[in-house]
């Protein structure tokens, strides 16, 4: 059994959301920084959709205090700084009210070696960045395949679409026959 690699960032003074590659092909990231280290988290698009999506309903129903108290992370056991990428398998999300904090905690994906998860970083940044990267995650998915406006499945640029809504039988890139704007 591997001991797991805990790394926490503290309160990150950069943190992004980006996607690589072509739509069909791409994948997703979490860059965060700080003065304790990197990450870069890789995940699913529906991972990096459902953090955008939790970060807004958290924005939504949770109002700012009028006078938050500071924000104070753990302690760290080395002073070098980290540089932790890896794929996620685990993320939760939380938010602090007393300091208007939100948190991300990822761990990576299980081997086979190993059933374990055998790293774990934790990062927090404040509201502002909460909002931006929420807006951020949103938009790079929808920023992908347009869906077919029958079944929802993605449509590949340059390739026929076999709709099952219309047993197969309209091998276009556009079902419903409308044009492109």
């Amino acid at each position: 059994m591997s001991e797991l690699e805990r790394n926490d960032l503290g309160l990150v003074d950069y943190l992004n959301c980006e996607t690589i590659g072509e739509p069909g092909q791409r994948t997703f990231n979490i860059t965060a920084r700080s003065s304790r280290g990197e990450t870069i988290v890789w995940m699913e698009k529906e991972q990096l959709f459902q953090v955008g999506v939790s970060l807004r309903q958290f924005l939504a129903t949770r109002d700012s205090p009028p006078d938050p108290t500071p924000f104070t992370a753990p302690p760290i056991d080395s002073p070098v700084p980290v540089h932790v990428e890896f794929k996620t398998g685990d993320m939760s999300l939380q938010h602090d009210p007393g300091s208007d904090v939100f948190t991300i905690v990822a761990s990576d994906i299980p081997r086979e070696e190993s059933p374990e998860p055998i790293a774990e970083i934790t990062f927090s940044f404040k509201r502002p960045q909460a909002e931006e990267i929420s807006k951020r995650s949103v938009s790079i998915v929808a920023a992908g395949r347009k869906p077919c406006p029958l079944c929802e499945a993605p449509l590949n640029p340059g390739e026929n679409h076999f709709c099952v809504k219309v047993n197969g039988y309209n091998p276009t890139e556009n079902p419903m026959g409308e044009e492109h704007s």
